[in-house]
């Protein structure tokens, strides 16, 4: 029960922000659970495929879906996720911490940005660039890169917030499903735990797709920028 409703938090507050889950599940695997790092990564991989699977269902129904940008972005991101995820096995803890991090302060920052006049995407390549280097983010520290891919969007593909957070859930559903399989086939004894809470996620999902589309970009950032803060504070202190 306590696995199923840590996964409704997750799959909740992942829906409404198009970020969170997994930034959020791997130091919930970490200290609820008492699992290590890499079963942590690759666990909260697993509980975000669930869902950002349903929450895309939700947001592509309310044409929050940008589906070109997510075609561009998200197979170079695929790989980018399997590669991610095979070298965070040769990296010290204390090193995956900072880089945790650091990347998702930097991410966040970047919301806040003064934005260019110029309403284009980026060139193509550094779309498909952005998504391979978004996937390798992915893998390896274990999050399905919403707090990265949205201000992506935001900043690359010119995307409005609400429509980042939605196109944001299928590139996840995308890239963590290539790094959750691999994890989970060479570790088994994961899945016990991990069904619960990503059964919970499902339901969490379900509950904060309609949430999501009423919240003004104002309320959304900052709440999006609260949890991102409080996340890398933790990290930040595990890796010291």
């Amino acid at each position: 029960m306590l696995a199923f409703l840590t996964g409704v938090a997750l799959g909740l507050v992942f829906a409404v922000l198009g970020a969170g889950g997994g930034i959020i599940a791997v130091p919930v695997l970490l200290v609820l659970f008492k699992l290590p790092l890499s079963a942590a990564t690759g666990g909260g991989l697993a509980i975000v495929f669930a869902a950002a699977v349903t929450a895309a269902l939700g947001h592509a129904r309310a044409k929050r879906v940008d589906w070109r940008v997510a075609l561009m972005v998200g197979p170079p991101s695929m790989l980018g996720a399997v590669l991610g995820s095979k070298l965070n096995t040769f990296v010290p803890e204390r090193v995956t911490y900072a880089l945790f991090a650091v990347v998702l302060v930097l991410a966040t920052a970047s919301l806040f940005l003064p934005k260019k006049d110029d309403p284009r995407a980026a060139p193509r390549v550094v779309l498909l660039a952005a998504g391979l280097g978004l996937g390798v983010l992915t893998g390896f520290l274990g999050v399905g890169g919403g707090f990265l891919m949205v201000p992506a969007l935001v900043g690359l593909a010119r995307l409005p917030l609400h429509r980042a957070v939605g196109t944001s859930t299928v590139l996840i559903a995308a890239s963590s499903f290539s790094g959750a399989t691999t994890t989970l086939v060479n570790d088994p004894s994961l899945i016990p735990l991990v069904l619960p809470i990503a059964a919970g996620a499902v339901v969490g999902a379900l509950l904060g797709v309609p949430l999501s589309g009423r919240l003004p970009a104002g309320p959304l950032r900052a709440g999006f920028t609260v949890l991102a803060l409080v996340v890398a504070g933790g990290m930040a202190w595990r890796a010291l």
